[in-house]
């Protein structure tokens, strides 16, 4: 981290230096998160927030000048349509329900207006999914997983709320990129409602079949179903 904030420190010099840091918009991300060693897991590949959640900054002169920090929920697919939004540049449209003979749109909303105001109402959940099998894990009870590159995967999709994270596993059909969401194999129920104590001891305790959080299964059930479209703010 420290060498990372060291290059940092000569890129945002290196604007100031050449006068180009009152124009210029600067954003830095991590494409994944990492794990090690919790849940077992080593390196990216789950879909627990210790492997999903990443940093995101953006520097954007005039609007983030005194800074800001909000603790909405966002997204990397927010990227693209906020530099145009910022830069003047037309918007992308949003996909529609159907896009597969689509050659431009986007499935993420620009972060201008929450740059803006920090408090505002913002995105319900975000989204991620990872499939099994990916290397090993080709067995569960009563099931086998088709060979790896096979045209069969178990997908695990998961939305991620101010409350919670919900995750269901179910069969994935890689020849037309469509899940079956009847045929599920597992699901996963986790709280943020609190502060973690102790720091990466969180998302321990599946809370999928307590039958205190049926209803709260059912909401995420739907709105994992039903995607982006039923979590953007009204205002986009």
């Amino acid at each position: 981290m420290t060498y990372t904030d060291a290059q940092i420190g000569k890129v945002m010099t290196a604007l100031q230096s050449l006068g180009y840091a009152d124009d210029t918009i600067v954003v830095l991300w991590g494409d994944h998160g990492w794990q090690l060693g919790e849940h077992g897991e080593w390196a990216k590949f789950t879909n627990f927030e210790d492997a999903t959640r990443i940093p995101f900054l953006l520097r954007v002169p005039g609007i983030t000048d005194e800074g800001m920090h909000s603790d909405a929920l966002v997204e990397l697919i927010d990227i693209y349509p906020t530099l145009t939004d910022l830069t003047g540049l037309p918007q992308p449209n949003l996909c529609p329900l159907f896009s597969h003979n689509i050659s431009t749109c986007v499935e993420g909303i620009s972060l201008a207006p929450l740059l803006k105001n920090s408090t505002q109402q913002w995105k319900l959940g975000a989204f991620s999914q990872y499939p099994r099998p990916n290397s090993g894990l080709w067995y569960l009870p009563d099931h086998r997983y088709p060979g790896y590159g096979g045209p069969e995967y178990v997908m695990g999709y998961t939305v991620r709320t101010a409350q919670w994270r919900y995750t269901e596993w179910v069969r994935f059909d890689n020849n037309t990129a469509t899940a079956n969401w009847s045929d599920v194999w597992g699901v996963e129920l986790y709280t943020h409602d609190k502060p973690m104590v102790i720091p990466f001891d969180d998302e321990n305790a599946n809370l999928a079949n307590d039958s205190g959080m049926r209803d709260v299964v059912a909401e995420l059930h739907e709105m994992l179903k039903a995607g982006w479209r039923l979590v953007v703010p009204p205002s986009q």
